[in-house]
């Protein structure tokens, strides 16, 4: 066994469960308030929320279900788009569910017809072979025919926490396979860049370190720039994008009860970040820090399953509330654990 391998197999068990158990909670707690401000949340929970409010049954939404495609993918070894875009393809065609505009445009392009959503319109089938353009190809097309450019969506950093889990221990692995996790969807640098940041953030808190801002962005840095040859197709330069710098330096300032996630930006990817950023630096347990991010509002349950992933991995699975995990595993009845997830990750990792 290497040394990377010694680094890799001493992360707790419970800390990759957290991440991964914490994702599915934040997304499922924050549902119920999606779209909603800070305000509209305050007028409905009075007391502050408490409670996962989703259906037993309640198919997983687009964060979880993209969160178990990228973790499967990454168990199986480096990601490769062309593996990822099928991946996304047969969730959305049999599923579907939460699914974003801008994931919609990318996977019609692919597929050359919108998904069927089978599961979601209460209809059964099998997934078709996509027709279209390859998946990169699809991705940067969307983001091309966005008008100016300016679709960052927040539905790739939404999902890539499993990332972090698998290559925690490899700098130059975790950047790359961190911004690649974005890229079949969401073109934007800044959306590459919310997931690698976010995913050295988690590294950091397996480690129990809290790493001021100007060194996360550096960390990021220097890890992309070991796949820099690769990933410059993709937009990826020799410096972190000033939109993003101007975001994640302030947040290192905030305090994570006067978060304000709503209004016209809410889904914006440099925001859940920020979010999830906050959650990192601040939160002094995983039901404080989870309530704080979901009631300031705003794409609660995007927010909730980035902030879920990071809390999870600062305070583990047993961390979390035991109701709402006892919550998380009646909605999910029938479903592989998600805590499974995380122990096949980390059995990836052994394995090499």
């Amino acid at each position: 066994m290497t040394e990377s391998q010694d680094i890799a197999v001493s992360v707790p068990p419970d800390r990759a469960r957290g991440v991964m158990v914490g994702l599915a909670v934040g997304n499922l707690f924050g549902i119920a308030h999606e779209g909603r401000s800070r305000r509209s949340v305050a007028q409905r929970c009075p007391d502050g929320i408490r409670d996962i409010e989703a259906s037993p049954g309640y198919p997983d939404d687009d964060d979880i279900a993209q969160a178990i495609a990228l973790a499967e993918a990454a168990a199986a070894g480096p990601l490769d788009l062309d593996d990822v875009g099928r991946r996304f393809w047969n969730w959305a065609e049999m599923n579907g569910a939460g699914m974003g505009g801008l994931t919609g445009r990318v996977l019609s392009l692919y597929g050359g017809s919108y998904p069927r959503r089978l599961m979601r319109n209460r209809r059964t089938g099998r997934a078709r072979e996509p027709v279209g353009m390859s998946i990169e190809e699809a991705s940067r097309t969307a983001w091309q025919n966005s008008g100016h450019r300016g679709d960052a969506g927040n539905g790739a950093v939404m999902r890539c926490a499993p990332i972090a889990i698998r290559w925690h221990h490899d700098p130059v692995a975790l950047a790359r396979n961190s911004y690649l996790s974005a890229v079949p969807t969401h073109w934007d640098r800044r959306c590459g860049w919310s997931c690698v940041v976010l995913n050295f953030a988690i590294a950091a808190a397996f480690r129990d370190e809290w790493v001021p801002a100007h060194e996360l962005l550096q960390a990021s840095l220097e890890g992309l720039r070991g796949s820099l040859p690769e990933l410059e197709r993709y937009g990826v330069r020799n410096r972190a994008p000033r939109r993003v710098r101007d975001e994640v330096h302030p947040a290192r300032k905030d305090e994570i009860d006067d978060l304000w996630l709503d209004g016209p930006s809410m889904g914006y990817t440099l925001l859940t970040l920020r979010a999830a950023l906050v959650a990192y630096w601040r939160a002094t347990s995983f039901e404080r820090g989870l309530r704080y991010v979901i009631e300031a509002g705003g794409d609660t349950d995007t927010n909730g399953a980035a902030a879920g992933a990071v809390l999870g991995a600062r305070f583990g699975v047993e961390g979390i509330p035991s109701r709402w995990r006892e919550q998380l595993a009646n909605l999910r009845a029938g479903r592989t654990p998600m805590a499974a997830y995380a122990d096949r990750l980390l059995a990836a990792i052994a394995n090499e």
